[in-house]
Protein backbone atom coordinates (compact mmCIF):
# COMPACT_ATOMS: atom_id res chain seq x y z
CA UNK A 1 0.00 0.00 0.00
CA UNK A 2 2.75 2.46 0.95
CA UNK A 3 4.69 1.73 -2.25
CA UNK A 4 1.57 2.39 -4.30
CA UNK A 5 0.92 5.65 -2.45
CA UNK A 6 4.54 6.82 -2.95
CA UNK A 7 4.24 6.09 -6.68
CA UNK A 8 0.92 7.92 -6.82
CA UNK A 9 2.38 10.93 -4.99
CA UNK A 10 5.21 11.10 -7.50
CA UNK A 11 2.60 11.32 -10.26
CA UNK A 12 0.69 14.06 -8.47
CA UNK A 13 3.91 16.07 -7.99
CA UNK A 14 4.83 15.72 -11.65
CA UNK A 15 1.74 17.72 -12.63
CA UNK A 16 3.50 20.91 -11.51
CA UNK A 17 7.14 20.01 -11.82
CA UNK A 18 8.01 23.66 -12.41
CA UNK A 19 8.08 24.07 -8.60
CA UNK A 20 11.31 22.08 -8.60
CA UNK A 21 12.88 24.71 -10.84
CA UNK A 22 12.91 26.99 -7.78
CA UNK A 23 15.54 24.74 -6.21
CA UNK A 24 17.58 24.72 -9.41
CA UNK A 25 17.38 28.20 -10.91
CA UNK A 26 17.11 30.50 -7.87
CA UNK A 27 20.39 29.37 -6.27
CA UNK A 28 22.17 30.08 -9.57
CA UNK A 29 20.65 33.57 -9.74
CA UNK A 30 21.74 34.42 -6.20
CA UNK A 31 25.18 32.92 -6.75
CA UNK A 32 25.69 35.31 -9.66
CA UNK A 33 24.37 38.34 -7.75
CA UNK A 34 25.88 37.80 -4.29
CA UNK A 35 29.25 36.44 -5.41
CA UNK A 36 29.69 39.58 -7.50
CA UNK A 37 28.51 41.89 -4.71
CA UNK A 38 30.86 40.37 -2.12
CA UNK A 39 33.74 39.57 -4.44
CA UNK A 40 36.05 42.21 -2.96
CA UNK A 41 35.14 41.30 0.61
CA UNK A 42 35.95 37.63 0.14
CA UNK A 43 38.76 38.12 -2.36
CA UNK A 44 41.88 36.05 -1.96
CA UNK A 45 44.43 38.85 -2.09
CA UNK A 46 47.55 38.39 -4.24
CA UNK A 47 50.79 40.30 -4.51
CA UNK A 48 49.16 43.16 -6.41
CA UNK A 49 46.60 43.65 -3.65
CA UNK A 50 48.83 43.99 -0.61
CA UNK A 51 47.12 45.46 2.43
CA UNK A 52 48.87 47.86 4.78
CA UNK A 53 48.11 47.62 8.49
CA UNK A 54 49.72 49.01 11.61
CA UNK A 55 49.91 47.75 15.16
CA UNK A 56 51.07 48.71 18.64
CA UNK A 57 51.53 46.65 21.79
CA UNK A 58 50.66 47.66 25.30
CA UNK A 59 51.08 45.71 28.51
CA UNK A 60 52.76 42.34 28.76
CA UNK A 61 52.27 41.08 25.21
CA UNK A 62 54.34 38.15 23.89
CA UNK A 63 56.68 39.30 21.13
CA UNK A 64 56.81 35.73 19.88
CA UNK A 65 53.10 35.79 19.12
CA UNK A 66 53.27 39.19 17.43
CA UNK A 67 56.26 38.15 15.30
CA UNK A 68 54.42 34.99 14.25
CA UNK A 69 51.35 37.04 13.37
CA UNK A 70 53.42 39.43 11.24
CA UNK A 71 54.90 36.43 9.43
CA UNK A 72 51.44 34.96 8.75
CA UNK A 73 50.26 38.37 7.54
CA UNK A 74 53.07 38.50 4.98
CA UNK A 75 52.03 35.09 3.67
CA UNK A 76 48.54 36.54 3.16
CA UNK A 77 49.80 39.61 1.24
CA UNK A 78 49.46 41.91 4.23
CA UNK A 79 52.14 44.29 5.46
CA UNK A 80 52.13 44.83 9.24
CA UNK A 81 54.20 47.74 10.58
CA UNK A 82 54.70 48.58 14.26
CA UNK A 83 54.08 52.14 15.44
CA UNK A 84 54.40 53.87 18.82
CA UNK A 85 51.06 53.84 20.63
CA UNK A 86 49.17 56.91 19.43
CA UNK A 87 45.81 58.13 18.21
CA UNK A 88 44.45 55.40 15.86
CA UNK A 89 42.61 57.80 13.55
CA UNK A 90 45.73 59.90 12.97
CA UNK A 91 47.92 56.85 12.40
CA UNK A 92 45.49 55.40 9.85
CA UNK A 93 45.17 58.71 8.01
CA UNK A 94 48.84 59.72 8.03
CA UNK A 95 50.19 56.31 7.03
CA UNK A 96 47.36 55.28 4.66
CA UNK A 97 46.59 52.14 6.63
CA UNK A 98 43.63 49.84 6.06
CA UNK A 99 43.51 48.94 9.74
CA UNK A 100 45.33 49.56 13.00
CA UNK A 101 45.49 47.02 15.85
CA UNK A 102 46.36 47.56 19.50
CA UNK A 103 47.39 44.34 21.25
CA UNK A 104 46.79 44.05 24.99
CA UNK A 105 47.33 41.30 27.54
CA UNK A 106 44.27 39.25 26.63
CA UNK A 107 42.45 41.40 24.09
CA UNK A 108 43.14 43.22 20.87
CA UNK A 109 41.40 46.32 19.53
CA UNK A 110 40.78 46.69 15.80
CA UNK A 111 40.40 50.14 14.24
CA UNK A 112 39.22 50.22 10.64
CA UNK A 113 39.75 52.66 7.83
CA UNK A 114 36.20 53.61 6.84
CA UNK A 115 37.32 54.13 3.24
CA UNK A 116 38.75 50.60 2.99
CA UNK A 117 36.13 48.49 4.74
CA UNK A 118 36.77 45.30 2.80
CA UNK A 119 40.53 45.36 3.34
CA UNK A 120 40.06 46.29 7.01
CA UNK A 121 37.72 43.35 7.53
CA UNK A 122 40.21 41.06 5.81
CA UNK A 123 42.85 42.16 8.34
CA UNK A 124 40.47 41.64 11.25
CA UNK A 125 39.51 38.26 9.88
CA UNK A 126 43.13 37.16 9.47
CA UNK A 127 44.05 38.27 13.00
CA UNK A 128 41.03 36.48 14.48
CA UNK A 129 41.83 33.32 12.56
CA UNK A 130 45.45 33.46 13.74
CA UNK A 131 44.47 33.72 17.39
CA UNK A 132 41.86 30.99 17.12
CA UNK A 133 44.21 28.52 15.50
CA UNK A 134 47.68 29.48 16.75
CA UNK A 135 46.91 30.89 20.19
CA UNK A 136 44.39 28.09 20.85
CA UNK A 137 41.61 30.16 22.37
CA UNK A 138 38.98 32.75 21.51
CA UNK A 139 39.87 36.25 22.70
CA UNK A 140 37.65 39.21 23.42
CA UNK A 141 37.79 41.65 20.53
CA UNK A 142 37.22 45.35 21.14
CA UNK A 143 36.18 46.86 17.86
CA UNK A 144 36.57 50.53 16.90
CA UNK A 145 36.91 53.45 19.27
CA UNK A 146 33.58 52.70 20.92
CA UNK A 147 35.29 49.65 22.52
CA UNK A 148 32.27 47.44 22.00
CA UNK A 149 33.24 43.88 22.87
CA UNK A 150 32.71 41.45 20.02
CA UNK A 151 33.62 37.80 20.24
CA UNK A 152 35.86 36.61 17.42
CA UNK A 153 34.63 33.28 16.07
CA UNK A 154 36.74 30.30 15.08
CA UNK A 155 36.70 30.83 11.33
CA UNK A 156 39.03 29.34 8.78
CA UNK A 157 40.93 30.97 5.95
CA UNK A 158 38.94 33.15 3.51
CA UNK A 159 36.97 31.50 0.74
CA UNK A 160 36.34 32.77 -2.77
CA UNK A 161 32.95 34.49 -3.08
CA UNK A 162 31.76 32.18 -5.86
CA UNK A 163 32.70 29.10 -3.86
CA UNK A 164 31.05 30.45 -0.72
CA UNK A 165 27.76 31.54 -2.26
CA UNK A 166 27.81 28.65 -4.71
CA UNK A 167 27.55 26.32 -1.73
CA UNK A 168 25.37 28.18 0.76
CA UNK A 169 22.66 29.19 -1.74
CA UNK A 170 22.16 25.60 -2.83
CA UNK A 171 21.75 24.65 0.83
CA UNK A 172 19.42 27.57 1.50
CA UNK A 173 17.01 26.75 -1.30
CA UNK A 174 17.21 23.09 -0.37
CA UNK A 175 15.44 24.21 2.79
CA UNK A 176 12.53 25.33 0.59
CA UNK A 177 11.93 21.68 -0.27
CA UNK A 178 8.31 21.87 0.82
CA UNK A 179 7.40 23.74 -2.39
CA UNK A 180 8.00 20.46 -4.23
CA UNK A 181 5.00 19.06 -2.38
CA UNK A 182 2.65 21.96 -3.13
CA UNK A 183 1.00 20.17 -6.04
CA UNK A 184 0.76 16.99 -3.98
CA UNK A 185 -1.00 18.80 -1.14
CA UNK A 186 -3.43 20.59 -3.47
CA UNK A 187 -4.38 17.42 -5.32
CA UNK A 188 -4.62 15.48 -2.08
CA UNK A 189 -7.09 18.01 -0.76
CA UNK A 190 -9.00 18.32 -4.05
CA UNK A 191 -9.58 14.57 -4.44
CA UNK A 192 -9.83 13.85 -0.68
CA UNK A 193 -7.09 11.29 -0.94
CA UNK A 194 -6.27 11.40 2.77
CA UNK A 195 -9.81 10.42 3.77
CA UNK A 196 -9.82 7.52 1.34
CA UNK A 197 -6.61 6.06 2.77
CA UNK A 198 -7.76 6.59 6.35
CA UNK A 199 -10.79 4.46 5.56
CA UNK A 200 -8.50 1.82 4.07
CA UNK A 201 -6.75 1.51 7.43
CA UNK A 202 -3.36 2.94 6.38
CA UNK A 203 -1.41 4.10 9.43
CA UNK A 204 -0.53 7.72 10.03
CA UNK A 205 3.18 6.92 9.79
CA UNK A 206 2.59 5.19 6.46
CA UNK A 207 0.79 8.22 5.07
CA UNK A 208 3.54 10.52 6.35
CA UNK A 209 6.43 8.60 4.81
CA UNK A 210 4.49 8.22 1.57
CA UNK A 211 4.78 12.02 1.33
CA UNK A 212 8.25 12.45 2.78
CA UNK A 213 9.96 10.03 0.41
CA UNK A 214 8.87 11.63 -2.91
CA UNK A 215 9.22 15.23 -1.63
CA UNK A 216 12.70 14.61 -0.24
CA UNK A 217 13.86 12.67 -3.30
CA UNK A 218 12.69 15.32 -5.75
CA UNK A 219 14.17 18.13 -3.62
CA UNK A 220 17.47 16.27 -3.28
CA UNK A 221 17.59 15.73 -7.04
CA UNK A 222 16.91 19.43 -7.64
CA UNK A 223 19.65 20.45 -5.20
CA UNK A 224 22.16 18.07 -6.78
CA UNK A 225 21.35 19.44 -10.25
CA UNK A 226 21.78 22.98 -8.92
CA UNK A 227 25.12 22.07 -7.31
CA UNK A 228 26.33 20.49 -10.54
CA UNK A 229 25.20 23.54 -12.52
CA UNK A 230 27.03 25.85 -10.09
CA UNK A 231 30.23 23.94 -10.75
CA UNK A 232 29.77 24.02 -14.51
CA UNK A 233 28.65 27.65 -14.81
CA UNK A 234 30.58 29.33 -11.99
CA UNK A 235 33.40 26.85 -11.34
CA UNK A 236 32.24 26.45 -7.75
CA UNK A 237 34.62 24.21 -5.82
CA UNK A 238 32.74 21.67 -3.70
CA UNK A 239 35.96 20.15 -2.38
CA UNK A 240 37.78 16.88 -2.88
CA UNK A 241 35.32 14.82 -0.83
CA UNK A 242 32.22 14.74 -3.05
CA UNK A 243 30.68 11.72 -1.32
CA UNK A 244 30.83 13.36 2.12
CA UNK A 245 29.47 16.63 0.72
CA UNK A 246 26.65 14.69 -0.97
CA UNK A 247 25.73 12.96 2.29
CA UNK A 248 25.60 16.29 4.14
CA UNK A 249 23.54 17.88 1.36
CA UNK A 250 21.14 14.92 1.29
CA UNK A 251 20.63 14.98 5.06
CA UNK A 252 20.07 18.72 5.01
CA UNK A 253 17.35 18.50 2.34
CA UNK A 254 15.75 15.51 4.09
CA UNK A 255 15.62 17.48 7.35
CA UNK A 256 14.09 20.42 5.46
CA UNK A 257 11.45 18.15 3.92
CA UNK A 258 10.57 16.63 7.29
CA UNK A 259 10.39 20.09 8.84
CA UNK A 260 8.04 21.31 6.11
CA UNK A 261 5.76 18.30 6.50
CA UNK A 262 5.68 18.82 10.27
CA UNK A 263 4.54 22.42 9.78
CA UNK A 264 1.97 21.18 7.24
CA UNK A 265 0.52 18.72 9.76
CA UNK A 266 0.58 21.16 12.67
CA UNK A 267 -1.37 23.75 10.72
CA UNK A 268 -4.14 21.41 9.65
CA UNK A 269 -2.64 20.74 6.21
CA UNK A 270 -3.30 24.30 5.07
CA UNK A 271 -0.99 24.73 2.09
CA UNK A 272 -0.84 28.54 2.06
CA UNK A 273 -0.14 28.83 5.79
CA UNK A 274 2.45 26.08 5.53
CA UNK A 275 4.38 27.84 2.75
CA UNK A 276 4.30 31.19 4.58
CA UNK A 277 5.42 29.78 7.95
CA UNK A 278 8.14 27.62 6.42
CA UNK A 279 9.54 30.44 4.29
CA UNK A 280 9.65 32.85 7.26
CA UNK A 281 11.51 30.35 9.44
CA UNK A 282 13.82 29.38 6.57
CA UNK A 283 14.65 33.06 6.04
CA UNK A 284 15.82 33.36 9.65
CA UNK A 285 17.64 30.06 9.27
CA UNK A 286 19.45 31.46 6.25
CA UNK A 287 20.11 34.85 7.82
CA UNK A 288 21.82 33.44 10.90
CA UNK A 289 23.38 30.63 8.88
CA UNK A 290 25.24 32.93 6.47
CA UNK A 291 23.14 32.52 3.33
CA UNK A 292 22.96 36.28 2.74
CA UNK A 293 25.71 38.06 4.65
CA UNK A 294 28.72 35.82 5.16
CA UNK A 295 28.87 34.29 8.62
CA UNK A 296 32.55 35.35 8.80
CA UNK A 297 31.78 39.06 8.73
CA UNK A 298 28.27 39.18 10.20
CA UNK A 299 28.33 41.75 12.99
CA UNK A 300 26.18 41.75 16.10
CA UNK A 301 25.51 37.99 16.01
CA UNK A 302 27.19 35.76 18.58
CA UNK A 303 28.65 32.38 17.71
CA UNK A 304 26.16 30.77 20.11
CA UNK A 305 23.25 32.27 18.15
CA UNK A 306 24.76 31.05 14.87
CA UNK A 307 25.00 27.52 16.24
CA UNK A 308 21.29 27.36 17.05
CA UNK A 309 20.43 27.13 13.35
CA UNK A 310 20.97 23.90 11.39
CA UNK A 311 21.89 25.63 8.15
CA UNK A 312 24.89 27.23 9.88
CA UNK A 313 26.39 23.83 10.70
CA UNK A 314 25.75 22.64 7.15
CA UNK A 315 27.26 25.75 5.60
CA UNK A 316 30.30 25.68 7.86
CA UNK A 317 30.92 22.01 7.12
CA UNK A 318 30.58 22.26 3.33
CA UNK A 319 32.47 25.55 2.96
CA UNK A 320 35.36 24.31 5.09
CA UNK A 321 35.46 20.97 3.27
CA UNK A 322 35.66 22.99 0.07
CA UNK A 323 38.61 25.08 1.26
CA UNK A 324 40.59 22.74 3.52
CA UNK A 325 39.17 19.27 2.91
CA UNK A 326 37.93 18.92 6.48
CA UNK A 327 35.75 20.65 9.05
CA UNK A 328 35.07 20.47 12.76
CA UNK A 329 31.41 21.01 11.87
CA UNK A 330 31.03 17.87 9.79
CA UNK A 331 29.85 15.81 12.77
CA UNK A 332 27.45 18.46 14.07
CA UNK A 333 26.00 18.98 10.57
CA UNK A 334 25.30 15.27 10.19
CA UNK A 335 23.94 14.81 13.71
CA UNK A 336 21.88 18.02 13.74
CA UNK A 337 20.19 17.30 10.40
CA UNK A 338 19.58 13.64 11.20
CA UNK A 339 18.11 14.50 14.62
CA UNK A 340 15.98 17.25 13.10
CA UNK A 341 14.62 14.92 10.43
CA UNK A 342 13.77 12.26 13.03
CA UNK A 343 12.28 14.74 15.51
CA UNK A 344 10.14 16.53 12.92
CA UNK A 345 8.92 13.19 11.56
CA UNK A 346 7.89 12.07 15.04
CA UNK A 347 6.01 15.31 15.74
CA UNK A 348 4.31 15.17 12.32
CA UNK A 349 3.11 11.60 12.82
CA UNK A 350 1.89 12.25 16.37
CA UNK A 351 0.02 15.41 15.32
CA UNK A 352 -1.58 13.48 12.48
CA UNK A 353 -2.70 10.74 14.86
CA UNK A 354 -4.21 13.30 17.23
CA UNK A 355 -6.05 15.04 14.41
CA UNK A 356 -7.38 11.68 13.18
CA UNK A 357 -8.74 10.83 16.65
CA UNK A 358 -10.37 14.25 17.02
CA UNK A 359 -12.17 13.86 13.69
CA UNK A 360 -13.17 10.26 14.41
Amino acid sequence: MIRYLIKNNFKLMSRSFYNVLLLIIMPLVLIAVLSSAFESLLAKYDGDQQIKAGYSAEGDVSREIIDALVSVAEENSMSFTEYPLSDPANLIRENELSAYIVFGNDTYTVYRNSDEKEAAKAVEYMVGTFYDTAAAGALGVQEDASAVTVRQADYIEPVDSKDYYGIVEVIYFGWCAIVCGAALFMNEKKYRIRKKFIVSGLSESGMYFAKLVPIAMVAILGSIISAAASHILFKVNWGDKPLLSLVILTLSVTAASAFGLMIHNLFGENVVVTIIVVFVIVWFNGYFGGAFETYMFQEGVSLELHRLWPIYHTNRALVEISTTGQSLYTGSALIYNAALAAGCSLVAVISGMIRRKVKA
